[in-house]
């Protein structure tokens, strides 16, 4: 049997991009460039850059989504305890295999032989044994021995090591706090401009989410959290930090280095198929097409691991230098486009849309399931055995699309609300159609949801749309319906 390569391509692409604004990509005219190439989400990433810098780029993403109407979404990106060496007066120093050096906390400058840490508790929280991995894990050290602030270790993987390049410690369980005096003022920013999301670095536990959910409240806002699951230590806790987050991005570049690579995308897939279980959506982050920095096509490596995390059902992919600081961004997010709608049409010939949860998302959910989200199933079901051309959700606070885009229905869903934040919030899920509307309009629905399918085109008259209403952020509280309308 021949394979034919050629797609059926959907008429909107499903899995969401998420775009990193940098030097090279904050001006008003590449904003609007990235957001006609398919951007959905922006990221401020607060590891670098001024407050002035976050802010007068913020100002210039909502001028350009509301010249273009569209409800793109903002998240900042909290750095967390990121560790780091120090400064070397070169800019770097050359470890070799084997030799003997020191790593202090003391606050001095680089030499030969000497790494400076820039974090103190460094010497009290490693031990003889231990591993301290340099610049994403491409060198390595062995503790030998500690005393007060002096770490002697001896060089297993050499190389070149710059100044303030990364420090990663497996198997160490840290003191420091995710949410660090940096975090709080970056955040206190966020939170004052307004952003969708905050996405919290370096959380090991649900803990380390509710303190930055205390800060969101008191604020008075409806922000989202996104989880950045890049510690292992995550990974014993994960339901329950799943449940305690809006969203989880799989952020493979520190997961990366302090566990096996071999091990990182099957962790990557039950990230995806747990976090799904939950209904929360799921963000596939870390050099997705790196390449793209400096070439204009990716390698095909590359390309084969976009089309993974697409076909894993991740709601969306994360691009971050190829954005920031490349030389070809717009081209990098079309590239991100072609390849995901390509995914997606292998998908829909295979029907993999409009199925029940899989065999995984009945493990977690053991016995029984929430009315809301055997609703949500059926709907997506139905969706397919009808061939309705779109599902409308009414949806205030989100929620109801959040669910409903779970079980990844056939048919586009269209969340309309009259709540600006809600919409630009729900650009992050997977095949949801954020459409601002009065609120007078939500009092006829019906009439309402077959003026808007007409308006985009999604349905002509005599073809079959669904309206899902009724759910509450509480489980009990909801009283789901799921009615059948004719354009």
């Amino acid at each position: 049997m021949p394979i034919d390569p050629n797609m059926f391509l959907l008429k909107r692409r499903r899995t969401k991009v998420v775009a990193t604004l940098g030097p090279v990509s904050q001006s008003s005219e590449m904003i609007r460039q990235l957001m006609d190439a398919g951007v959905n989400v922006f990221r401020l990433n607060m590891s670098h850059g001024e407050h002035s810098f976050h802010r007068e780029t913020y100002q210039r993403i909502r001028k350009m989504a509301e010249e273009v109407n569209k409800p793109i979404a903002i998240m900042a990106d909290l750095c967390g305890p990121k560790l780091r060496v120090g400064v070397f007066p070169d800019g770097s120093i050359s470890l070799k295999r084997g030799e003997s050096v020191v790593v202090t906390t003391r606050d001095v400058e680089g030499a030969p032989g000497l790494i400076p840490s820039q974090y103190l508790p460094l010497s009290g929280e490693v031990e003889p044994g231990h591993r301290i991995l340099l610049a994403d894990g491409l060198l390595g050290l062995q503790v030998e021995s500690v005393v007060e602030t002096e770490i002697s270790c001896t060089v297993l993987q050499g190389g070149t090591l710059k100044s303030r390049q990364g420090m990663n410690l497996p198997g160490v369980q840290l003191s420091v706090p995710s949410l660090t005096p940096k975090d709080r003022r970056d955040a206190t920013l966020a939170l004052e401009l307004g952003v969708d999301y905050l996405a919290l670095s370096f959380v090991r536990r649900a803990a380390d989410v509710l303190e930055l959910r205390e800060l969101i409240q008191a604020s008075g806002k409806q922000i989202g959290i996104v989880s950045k699951i890049e510690k292992p230590e995550a990974l014993t806790e994960i339901e329950d930090i799943i449940v305690a987050s809006d969203a989880i991005m799989v952020a493979r570049g520190d997961l990366g280095v302090e566990l096996p690579a071999e091990q990182v995308p099957l962790i990557q897939d039950e990230l995806i198929q747990t976090a799904r279980a939950h209904n929360r959506p799921v963000i596939v982050a870390t050099q997705m097409l790196e390449s793209m920095i400096e070439h204009s096509r990716p390698t095909r490596a590359e390309v084969s691991d976009v089309s993974h995390a697409v076909i894993s059902g991740a709601d969306a992919l994360m691009l971050s230098g190829e954005t920031a600081v490349g030389r070809h961004p717009v081209v990098a997010v079309q590239m991100m486009d072609r390849v995901a709608r390509q995914a997606e049409g292998y998908l829909w010939r295979h029907g993999a849309f409009g199925s029940i949860r899989n065999e995984h998302d009945d493990a977690h959910l053991a016995a029984s399931i929430p009315v809301r989200d055997a609703i949500a199933n059926a709907t997506s079901l139905l969706s397919r055995e009808l061939r309705v051309r779109s599902i409308v959700v009414p949806s205030q606070t989100g929620n109801t699309a959040r669910i409903a885009c779970a079980s990844r229905p056939a048919a586009p869903l269209l969340a309309i609300s009259s709540v600006p934040r809600t919409c630009r919030q729900m650009n992050l899920f997977w095949g949801v159609v954020p459409v601002y509307v009065d609120e007078i309009d939500l009092h006829t629905t019906p009439v309402l949801a077959r003026r808007i399918v007409r308006e985009l085109e999604l349905a002509e008259s005599g073809q079959y749309i669904l309206l899902l209403q009724g759910f509450h952020p509480d489980p009990e509280e909801s009283e789901p319906a799921i009615t059948v309308l004719q354009v």
